[in-house]
């Protein structure tokens, strides 16, 4: 046995590295990947795939948006990025429960468990479903206070109030595809997944033309498209679980809920973090929409809301990036690799930067063509988009630091940095701009914020990769 373990010890270097299961030693072909393949191959196999489903999805609400543009105004914009606090904190409960809940099944099914974790699952789809039915309810009886709560009124109240009362019987079908999409991956089918979301979106974008160009419904005709389609998604993942039910196929399904207390103690702690994540993107938005209302009105919340749009393009790539590099930081920490983990974190954070820096190159030479897609008969809300854009752009250059630290600290289960860069990048340094800037310089301060609050977090983020490099470097 001891010549056995020598042997194993003595492998850190092979080509095949081994793992011990059930005191049987193992060839895990992902882990030798991860471990020893070539790290520019390795970075650019994992990291391409996540950018272009990424890129994806950015496509798509930007042409959603472009049609709700160009068909009815920019009104149509203020309004639902006035909703969107409001949308957030749906989201956050959907993400803590979808999850959490998630998180807690797939342990489960690796524990072998697999009675329980149907349970927890169909405890999951209940919770989420009695939220959106709940969010319903709300709706239906108290929509005028809550466009009152969120500072809105006239035409652009008058159109938030027609895309909510349009949307809400989609809630509960809208919780379950963020909640059954993650399930589905858990249980095998990422490609499925994949597949269903992709059609889920061309799916809105066909509906989005129909609805607001030959039958011209309106900002209602928006959020029916956006409802309907992501019924059609969750409907398909409902069905393939009740096949499987049906079936009696091997594997995850849909039981009964249980778990009581208990579990749902679990499932909240395991979603916390996203919960408040999407509650601070709420509150700031919130905040923006406010200040831009008070000093520009309707029209500055379209132009903040439209930048928001065009920073998109980055901010997804920075975060394609981060996902697909997160495995490989993960797995040489895990084996004490450290050498190749700082030389993972070099060759993302350079790669990011450089994209990142063509990204600011391109939106600040084309912002008002690209503007123009949105809104080509409104010239005054065009100047102020290209104006925040202008200035906003510059968080393109500080951004991938921000969001590639926080993955990487993640990837090293250090929770708690992850946690601190996040909060003052979405919402510390944010507030503390929205209180100063404004009666500074007036809008201009405004549209200074964003780029206050990358570079103010950039330093706190600088600092702790400071910190863990002479703490945990060799």
């Amino acid at each position: 046995m001891e010549a056995n373990k020598s042997s194993v010890d003595n492998l850190t270097d092979a080509p095949a590295l081994l793992n011990k299961t059930g005191g049987r030693i193992d060839r895990d072909p992902a882990r030798v990947a991860f471990l020893t393949a070539p790290l520019g191959n390795l970075i650019l196999k994992n990291t391409l795939p996540a950018i272009a489903s990424m890129l994806f999805m950015a496509f798509y609400h930007i042409v959603d948006a472009i049609m709700v543009g160009r068909s009815i105004g920019p009104d149509a914009l203020a309004s639902v990025n006035i909703l969107y606090p409001i949308m957030a904190f749906f989201i956050g409960l959907a993400a803590m429960i979808g999850v959490g809940g998630n998180a807690r099944v797939a342990v489960l099914q690796g524990s072998g468990d697999n009675d329980n974790a149907r349970r927890v699952l169909g405890l999951v789809v209940a919770l989420g479903s009695g939220l959106g039915f709940t969010g319903s309810l709300i709706t239906i009886f108290a929509s005028p206070s809550i466009l009152v709560i969120l500072g809105t009124s006239g035409v652009i109240g008058e159109m938030a109030g027609h895309y909510l009362m349009a949307i809400y019987p989609f809630f509960a079908m809208m919780i379950l595809i963020f909640i059954l999409e993650q399930t589905v991956r858990n249980d095998g089918r990422p490609n499925l997944a994949t597949a269903v979301m992709m059609g889920m979106a061309l799916l809105n974008i066909v509906l989005d033309y129909l609805f607001l160009f030959p039958m011209q419904m309106g900002i209602a005709g928006a959020a029916l498209a956006t409802g309907l389609s992501q019924t059609m998604g969750a409907l398909i993942f409902i069905g393939y679980f009740t096949a499987k039910k049906i079936r009696n196929r091997p594997g995850l399904q849909i039981g009964l809920p249980g778990g009581g207390l208990p579990v749902l103690r679990i499932i909240a702690f395991n979603g916390s973090s996203e919960f408040f994540t999407s509650i601070a993107s709420g509150l700031t938005t919130f905040l923006f929409n406010r200040a831009l209302l008070a000093y520009l009105g309707g029209a500055g919340v379209a132009a903040f809301a439209m930048a928001q749009y065009l920073i998109m393009f980055g901010s997804v790539v920075f975060i394609g990036i981060s996902v697909g590099a997160q495995p490989i930081l993960s797995y040489n920490h895990g084996a004490g690799r450290s050498e190749r983990v700082k030389k993972t974190l070099v060759y993302v954070m350079i790669s990011s930067w450089i994209l990142g820096a063509m990204f600011f190159v391109v939106l600040r030479t084309q912002t008002a063509e690209m503007v123009t897609l949105f809104i080509p008969d409104h010239p005054e809300t065009a100047a102020l988009t290209t104006r925040a854009s202008s200035i906003i752009s510059g968080t393109l250059l500080i951004m991938p630091v921000g969001i590639i630290s926080s993955t990487f600290f993640t990837a090293l289960e250090r929770a708690g940095s992850s946690l601190l860069i996040s909060f003052s990048r979405g919402f510390f340094f944010t507030v503390v701009g929205l209180l100063i800037f404004p009666h500074l310089w007036g809008v201009e301060g405004i549209w200074f914020t964003p780029l206050f609050s990358e570079a103010a977090s950039f330093l706190v983020t600088i600092a702790l990769l400071a910190r863990w490099a002479v703490k945990y470097s060799p």
